[in-house]
């Protein structure tokens, strides 16, 4: 898998040359004219070899995103680039299992590490000290197991999407604080992006060619990938897009120390989730629906078990009884269906898993349908839709190629709208994500809110006097509506302990949720909450 080189870097909008390790963070920033720009923030994306600057031009106050790796100098280059034909001739064939990448990846690291090691020793003494091993090691190591020229952006934690629109265009990013920024890698060659395209589509295990021209894959990583080839569909070249998978997953209390949501709201949909109301999570592309899915599920009881089915496997779960299934499309070099394996087929066979709860990734057909079938017959349910309300929402549901009966809207219990706003922090305009409205779904066309964002104070607005949900656990375990807020509201101070006490880590969080279930007052006094509080 990693012998496919990367054989050229592309050019950048000004590639810097000459430095050298010690003084990496303060690299060149060559084809910037530092006049027109101001340095926003600096910070190390692979010690001490690449760094991100994020620059800001005076005049437009547009930002750029600039790559900044400590390049080699003419000895380390050439050395660099006989290795790769030493690598290419020694390098042995990984002996397990082809679908195992970490273990097949830190197989060829530690190949290329003892090649390095070998050579370095036979070579010191000729190149003198004019050569860091380190360095080459570091070039060697993005070019062969890495991903090139992108390997700095693959290892930016605030950098969400990668995106390149053709030849001679900048490539872009999406930056969780600044956002849509271009940054300072360019491919001048169509030979040099169609290899980067060819290569993203081997790491994926999957095809793509003139004949073949569309791919749409999942990285090793779990990073999702779309991506063209060529002018056979782009008129600009080759094309892609990388929407990057986040490893550990925001929690509720993630969410909550954001400002995503209140600990009332988090400890509403607390209660929701434990008695099985089936709610759907809407918002435009980007705003953050999966985050919000991922959160919540964690906040299902232990012994549930649960489905989950989704286009990506982008869903993080911490409970047992947990079934991951994922959609295939066709296998067929034609255009039929042979081997399609649809959202619709996976939501009508996991009923036979006897789910507690089905979660669906994202519904947006007529799997749609079938999901509230399910939870016209008891089953708990979770999904997200691209809605800006509820409104909007049930028109989608209600329409082609949903079509779902307008007698089964109230069978989704609540809805929760997430958005993507800027806000001013600190003079500056930042990028965050709200919850901005719940509404409880009592019929068609019967929408009640229960809490609304204030965007002056930043602050969730919260009316549980006459929640319908709440009403319903009340019935169905047997106590006042009065005692059912009330355990809300302790809930509520469990989840703010927890963010006070920095339990971020979805793991953490989902430990103490399940001892919650098991024993509230041995949880309650270890965080030291009293009583409920007014909220």
């Amino acid at each position: 898998m990693f012998l496919r080189l990367f054989k050229r870097t592309p050019k950048s909008l000004g590639e810097v040359r000459g430095g050298d390790e010690t003084e990496a963070s303060k690299a060149d920033l060559t084809g910037i004219n530092m006049g027109d720009y101001n340095e926003v923030e600096r910070y190390p994306l692979v010690y001490p070899w690449a760094y991100a600057v994020i620059l800001e031009n005076r005049a437009s106050k547009a930002k750029v995103y600039y790559v900044s790796e400590v390049p080699l100098n003419s000895v380390e280059r050439g050395v660099y680039e006989r290795l790769l034909r030493i690598l290419e001739w020694e390098l042995k064939p990984y002996g397990g299992s082809v679908l195992d990448y970490v273990k097949e990846k830190e197989f060829f690291v530690e190949q290329a590490r003892r090649i390095v090691r070998i050579y370095s020793a036979k070579l010191s003494d000729t190149l003198g000290p004019n050569i860091s091993w380190q360095k080459v090691l570091y070039y060697v190591l993005r070019d062969t197991v890495g991903y090139g020229p992108l390997e700095p952006l693959m290892r930016d934690q605030f950098i969400e999407d990668i995106s390149c629109d053709g030849v001679r265009r900048p490539i872009y990013v999406w930056h969780q604080r600044y956002e849509s920024m271009p940054t300072n890698i360019v491919f001048e060659d169509e030979g040099e992006l169609d290899s980067l395209i060819l290569r993203l589509a081997h790491k994926a295990g999957k095809h793509i060619s003139s004949a073949f021209p569309v791919l749409d894959a999942i990285l090793p990583e779990g990073h999702r990938l779309a991506a063209t080839f060529r002018r056979e569909v782009s008129v600009g070249g080759s094309t892609f897009t990388i929407r990057k998978f986040r490893e550990r997953p925001l929690s509720i209390t993630d969410l909550i120390a954001h400002g995503t949501l209140s600990s009332t709201v988090a400890a509403y949909l607390w209660m929701a989730m434990e008695y099985k109301m089936p709610g759907i999570v809407i918002g435009v592309t980007g705003s953050g629906k999966t985050t919000m899915l991922n959160a919540l599920a964690t906040l299902l009881r232990p012994n549930m078990k649960v489905v989950t089915i989704e286009d990506t496997p982008e869903l993080r779960l911490t409970l047992e009884n947990w079934v991951q299934l994922v959609s295939r499309p066709s296998y067929a070099v034609t255009g039929s269906k042979i081997g399609e394996v649809t959202l619709y087929d996976l939501v009508k066979v996991s009923l036979r898993y006897r789910p507690d709860v089905i979660i669906v990734g994202e519904i947006r057909g007529e799997e749609a349908y079938v999901l509230f079938q399910a939870i016209a017959t008891g089953h708990g349910g979770l999904t997200t839709a691209h809605a800006e309300s509820v409104g909007a929402l049930v028109k989608r549901l209600t329409s082609p190629p949903m079509n779902v009966p307008q007698s089964y809207i109230p069978l989704m219990k609540w809805a929760l709208l997430v958005k993507r706003v800027t806000r001013i922090v600190e003079g500056r305009p930042v990028t965050v994500r709200r919850a901005t409205t719940i509404w409880e779904i009592k019929g068609y066309e019967n929408y009640a809110l229960l809490a609304t964002w204030d965007p002056v104070g930043d602050k969730h607005k919260v009316n549980l006097n006459d929640s319908m949900i709440l009403w319903e656990v009340s019935q169905s375990i047997g106590l006042a509506y009065e005692g059912v807020v009330e355990e809300v509201k302790r809930r509520s101070r469990v989840l703010e302990a927890l963010v006070d006490r920095g339990v971020r880590d979805y793991r953490g969080v989902a430990e103490y949720i399940y001892r919650y279930y098991v024993d509230p007052r041995g949880v309650l006094e270890e965080l030291g909450v009293g009583g409920a509080k007014d909220g």
